[in-house]
């Protein structure tokens, strides 16, 4: 497809001027595309100091009359100031143009025109400004006939992807919008370009870009010019990407970019507070499902459906919580990771919110399928969240294959959540296959065997460090928490080395155990296991979380 909007008049337009029709292109044919904004005539030597980025400046020759040579020293300064091009009228003042600025000129792709000795520089510059005024006007015609349609398109309803696709259309070349969450939005044209570009192109980085504007990417042995547009107010803080895949920017191109900037930002307003209704009711719905307030498969469906989140047939459910060991986020922070959730993770099947205080999660997996590639997907989304590795746990529900039985696997969550933090279970996903035994010492009741098997092991210690101010118990519990490693639990006690040593002698001492024989140990771990559930409290122990069966 050509582009029918050739913007400005150009240096290979000179020779249309009829008092130019005559002027000879001496040097710099590459810089021929350069376009022309103003003309300006010179007459003194410093110029340089007057002179502005489009300019065609003329010139009789009367400043270099006694020295020829200056051209060859004024041209790089002209071509950095970003004058468009230079015109010399020879045979009056000066015979000809040294062969030195010539050579300057075609290296820097600068051109220098041959004035005939005739030309009248009034009427040059009359005949050239009305072409340049006449095309601007039309250029701010164009841009005002792309800003109308692009507006009654977003006034109509048509959605950013419809509206990419009519930007698209009218420049010729590939859109991409990057929203608030980094994800990426592609013009049709856009989608072909990205195959070429490959994955490994992250259009986020640009954000950070001081200097927005005229970016460039390489594909391949092509580069490509990219256009970059910010548009940053207090709800969106979106790039918008023109590519120069099929044919140059223009001027207006660039423009239309630029205002159009205005109405991508009052959709995503509007489409980030529809979102904030949106999840409210999502919220919702996920909070009653979880907690088992939503009592008919029936009722789950049409609250589903209602929300935008249809179930799928076939599909069974995870519930989850978190489980924060150090370092817990705070509100805001998991708010915005519940939205992030949503966006980045939706092709997992993941949904999340907010619930009893902590951070809860949903997930369906399809038959024949498990969970693994969603809690992978999860755990490094959170991951960004954390302060640290090792500082979170995910807590899931067993898989339940009925939408009525989500709350099954949710309180399940949450009995994993409290058992782990018993027993210091730390790991990126606990399930009850994870927690082994700690579980079924979870599942006991509270009665007179089990207490009477706590209390032979946990009785003695406890008086004996009320009696003399020790700290036995928790020397113990430090002890089978870093596997019965002596310098690692004096470390975390700030207790020297021998007298952890001697501590873990007097239990053995005073409960009459043989520390080589497996199953005495064995007992002694469960024991102080049972008393981390439910403390010792009438023999003066610490009080600590006590759990229903």
């Amino acid at each position: 497809m050509a582009n029918d909007n050739k913007i400005g008049f150009t240096c290979g337009d000179i020779p249309l001027i009829p008092e130019l029709k005559e002027a000879v292109l001496l040097a710099g044919a590459d810089g021929l595309h350069r376009p022309i904004t103003r003309v300006n005539v010179m007459e003194v030597p410093d110029v340089i100091d007057w002179v502005r980025p489009g300019e065609f400046l003329i010139t009789s020759g009367f400043p270099f009359r006694d020295n020829p040579d200056a051209i060859s020293d004024m041209i790089p300064a002209l071509a950095a100031r970003g004058v468009a091009a230079l015109g010399i009228k020879t045979r009056r003042f000066i015979e000809r143009i040294p062969d030195r600025a010539l050579r300057i000129a075609e290296e820097l792709g600068f051109p220098v025109f041959e004035l005939p000795a005739s030309t009248a520089f009034s009427d040059v510059v009359r005949d050239i400004m009305e072409r340049v005024l006449v095309q601007e006007a039309r250029e701010l015609s164009l841009l005002q006939s792309r800003f109308q349609k692009l507006s009654q398109q977003l006034l109509h309803g048509a959605g950013i992807e419809e509206f990419l696709q009519a930007l698209d259309g009218m420049l010729n070349n590939p859109v991409i919008l990057v929203d608030d969450h980094d994800r990426v939005l592609l013009s049709p044209q856009a989608e072909v370009a990205a195959k070429h570009i490959g994955d490994e192109m992250t259009w986020s980085r640009l954000r950070g870009d001081s200097a927005l504007g005229v970016s460039f990417l390489t594909v391949g042995d092509r580069r490509i010019r990219v256009y970059v547009s910010a548009v940053n107010d207090q709800y969106t803080n979106c790039l918008i990407l023109l590519l120069e895949w099929n044919q140059e920017h223009s001027v207006v191109d660039q423009l239309t970019i630029d205002r159009v900037g205005i109405l991508v930002g009052l959709e995503m307003m509007n489409a980030s507070a529809r979102k904030e209704v949106e999840a409210k009711y999502i919220d919702q719905f996920l909070q009653d499902w979880l907690t088992g307030r939503i009592v008919t498969t029936e009722d789950v469906k049409i609250r589903a459906e209602a929300c935008g989140c249809p179930l799928e047939e076939g599909h069974g459910f995870h519930a989850g919580t978190i489980r924060w060991v150090s370092g817990k986020p705070t509100l805001k922070q998991l708010q915005q990771a519940v939205k992030r959730i949503r966006v980045r993770l939706a092709g997992h099947r993941i949904q999340a919110t907010l619930l009893e205080g902590g951070f809860a999660f949903l997930i369906a997996v399809a038959p024949q399928e498990n969970a693994r590639r969603a809690v992978d997907a999860l755990i490094a989304e959170l991951g960004a969240l954390a302060d640290a590795e090792g500082s979170f746990s995910l807590c899931i529900g067993n898989r339940v294959d009925r939408v009525d039985h989500v709350h099954q696997s949710y309180q399940q969550a949450k009995k994993i959540l409290h058992i782990s933090a018993i027993c210091d279970v730390r790991e990126p996903c606990i399930d009850y296959v994870r927690l082994g035994v700690f579980r079924l010492l979870y599942m006991l009741p509270d009665a007179e065997e089990v207490r009477e098997y706590r209390d032979r092991y946990i009785v003695p210690l406890l008086e004996y460090d009320k009696k003399n101010g020790t700290a036995l118990l928790d020397t113990l519990k430090t002890y089978f928490k870093h596997n019965r490693n002596v310098k690692k639990t004096a470390a975390e006690m700030f207790t020297h080395y021998n007298t952890v040593n001697y501590r873990v002698e007097r239990i053995y001492d005073l409960l009459d155990i043989n520390a080589e024989v497996g199953d005495e140990m064995l007992q002694l771990q469960l024991a102080v296991k049972l008393h981390e559930m439910r403390p010792v409290e009438e023999t003066g122990g610490e009080k600590g979380l006590t759990l229903s069966g």
